[in-house]
């Protein structure tokens, strides 16, 4: 199933959204893509793993027991060669927040008109109405579509490639 439709409502909290979540991210941990691609206006560094009885060690031995941040994730990409890129609006204190805690080997661009959210790697595109915080993925309604598709996800790509090299 190479797309994948997902709803979530604060009425109706539903774990979907985050075990997408988990799975993309345990996927990139394990094999990382040459390029990460983030876009989110707001960015907060969220909860993502739960790693509550160390399931989470084999593929990032430095966590501890209890939830794995975004941070440590894409700094752990990061670490394992993945060139890790962020694209945020500026001045947000939530976002600056989240931004010091990463290592200066991600790149942080900023673009004051950005409302495009998605993630992207060699191997998905998630794209829709979330931002990347705690908030976007646990309390808000949001709609994110999920592609596998090796030519949609190439093409998300190529297109996330250019929309980064137009930002200065």
């Amino acid at each position: 199933m190479p797309n994948r439709h997902i709803k979530s409502s604060a009425r109706n909290s539903s774990p979907q959204l985050t075990d997408c979540l988990c799975s993309l991210l345990a996927l990139e941990l394990l094999s990382p893509s040459p390029e990460l691609y983030l876009f989110s206006p707001w960015l907060s560094d969220m909860p993502l793993l739960s790693n509550t009885f160390g399931q989470f060690r084999a593929i990032i031995p430095e966590a501890t027991e209890g939830q794995v941040r975004l941070a440590v994730i894409l700094a752990t990409l990061a670490e394992r060669g993945a060139q890790v890129r962020l694209l945020c609006r500026p001045d947000q204190p939530t976002t600056e927040d989240f931004l010091r805690k990463l290592p200066p080997t991600i790149v942080v661009k900023q673009a004051n008109t950005l409302h495009e959210k998605g993630l992207i790697s060699s191997h998905f595109y998630l794209r829709g109405s979330m931002n990347f915080t705690f908030s976007g993925v646990n309390l808000n309604d949001e709609h994110v579509e999920l592609t596998t598709d090796p030519e949609q996800v190439a093409l998300a790509l190529l297109e996330a490639q250019q929309r980064w090299e137009t930002i200065e």
